[in-house]
């Protein structure tokens, strides 16, 4: 169906049942605040990066911004308005009120959904557990302990609270039960007077959204031509707000297409679909065990709205040199699986990416997973060089896979490296350097050697061409020293 001018969306805010008329890629934050009047949701930064925006989608935390009103329909939102109770202070926000954790409050109802769905999933209030809960909600003003004190004392917990780490799979973004929504999904009934119609400006220039059900429907679509896909939306949303995505190409949305989704051991190798989240990647135990390396990457793409959010085959379709997975598939010797109303072909990683931006996808064919074989022993390492240890955008990145013989040499040494170059590369001559050998001092002097003389990089806006050259070499120079101490471990044992 084509979510457009004079159609309707159905979904509740708050309890109350909702018709947005209008373009189904409409963000979800411009009904909220423009049609609506719930004003507390903020919008600063546009991007997804300040949660100012952040609500609650269906219990999830989601940065309103990126959502387009299409993928709404027969959800429910849950806004700062929604966490209080007949016209008094929930919980949490009485919290923050008695504790100080609000000044100028203008990332407080951001802070406060991602506090609701933190609380929610019943995880240990942790100093380093809250703080990773809230790490996507920028606060300028009031200090994150009065921040962290208010939520763990609406947990019930006494402050302040013993630090540890975060828990490796975080549930915070698990949804909670919503007794406004019935089990089917869709949106509660009302007398027509609780139902808002929301219409847009008439000047609104926002692409048609086309919304399909099954995969042949939305394979067939893209046979028709004219049609930009959209999943999660974390770029797609951007480029549109920003006027550098063609408003005119109709979308065609991918999120509820189930056969995309899940994640699952095949044979010797692991399938990841292509709607798979970075959040799901991070969760699920058959990746943490078998793939643990792109469960450590997932934990540092944005932050717990994004991770929500963002999919793997939009990260490999966006195609951007500086994509967290795509180094690491390199590395891992995945396989690219795409479909088409033609057939069904597996593309190489080391042939899916062609340029900046661009990808080896035919105009009708659709990421629909990845395959990564598992072979015995392999051993896959990745690390983001940005400006900060997570939520950042990687100056670059490295990530070597390799197995150990029995004498402790590196056998099938793949590296690979992303933003120094106008895709993600495979390095060989640094491969060579490290194919054969254990690993110790001098060879890892040898491979920063090399690889710091075998890439290109640039000069841009994030980072110089001197420092991403010195960076790179330094940490695959660090990854070859730390697998010398495990062969050295190993022997010893």
């Amino acid at each position: 169906m084509t979510i457009s001018i004079g159609t309707a969306v159905r979904f509740t805010v708050n309890g109350v049942p909702v018709v947005a008329e209008g373009p189904g890629s409409r963000r979800l934050l411009d009904v909220l605040r423009d049609d609506l009047g719930l004003t507390g949701t903020k919008e600063g930064c546009g991007e997804g990066e300040c949660g100012a925006c952040s609500v609650l989608l269906d219990g999830r935390v989601v940065n309103s911004c990126l959502v387009p009103i299409g993928q709404v329909a027969g959800g429910d939102v849950r806004t700062v308005e929604g966490l209080a109770t007949d016209g008094r202070l929930g919980a949490l926000q009485e919290a923050f009120l008695q504790g100080g954790a609000v000044q100028c409050g203008f990332c407080t109802p951001g802070m406060l959904a991602s506090a609701a769905a933190f609380l929610a999933s019943r995880t240990p209030p942790t100093d380093e557990a809250v703080r990773e809960a809230i790490a996507g909600n920028l606060c300028r003003c009031t200090g994150y302990t009065k921040i962290v004190e208010a939520i763990q004392v609406a947990a019930g917990a006494e402050v302040p609270v013993e630090r540890s780490e975060p828990p490796e799979a975080p549930t915070w973004g698990a949804p909670f039960a919503s007794p406004e929504r019935p089990a089917s999904g869709e949106p509660a009934t009302a007398p027509p007077s609780l139902r808002v119609p929301v219409r847009p400006p008439a000047d609104a220039r926002r692409p048609d959204l086309v919304a399909v059900r099954t995969l042949p429907e939305a394979l067939h679509r893209l046979a028709e031509g004219g049609y930009r896909p959209i999943a999660g939306g974390t770029d797609l949303m951007v480029g549109l707000e920003a006027g550098t995505a063609d408003p005119s190409v109709p979308l065609l949305d991918l999120w509820a297409l189930d056969e995309l989704r899940g994640i699952r051991l095949e044979g010797s190798g692991l399938v990841l679909g292509a709607l798979t989240t970075y959040a799901e990647l991070r969760a699920s135990p058959v990746v943490r065990e078998h793939l643990p390396a792109v469960a450590r990457m997932a934990g540092g793409v944005g932050a717990v709205q994004i991770q929500n959010r963002g999919t793997l085959g939009g990260n490999l379709v966006n195609a951007s040199p500086a994509g967290d997975t795509l180094p690491l598939l390199l590395a891992a010797d995945a396989e690219i699986v795409v479909q088409s109303v033609r057939g069904e072909r597996a593309i190489p990683a080391t042939a899916f990416w062609t340029g900046y931006r661009r990808t080896a996808l035919a105009p009708d064919e659709l990421v629909v997973g990845v395959r990564v074989p598992l072979p015995p022993a392999r051993h896959v390492v990745f690390r983001k060089i940005g400006t900060r240890r997570a939520q950042s955008i990687a100056k670059a990145s490295v990530a070597v896979a390799w197995r150990t013989d029995e004498s402790g040499a590196w056998r099938d040494v793949r590296v690979a490296l992303g933003a120094v170059a106008e895709r993600a590369i495979r390095a060989p001559e640094t491969e060579a350097v490290l194919e054969g050998r254990v690993p110790a001092r001098d060879v890892a002097d040898e491979a920063a050697r090399v690889v710091a003389r075998e890439i290109t990089p640039i000069d841009d806006v994030r980072s110089t061409a001197e420092y991403r050259r010195a960076a790179v070499a330094r940490v695959l120079r660090r990854i070859v020293l730390e697998g010398g101490d495990a062969v050295a471990e190993a022997k010893l044992a």
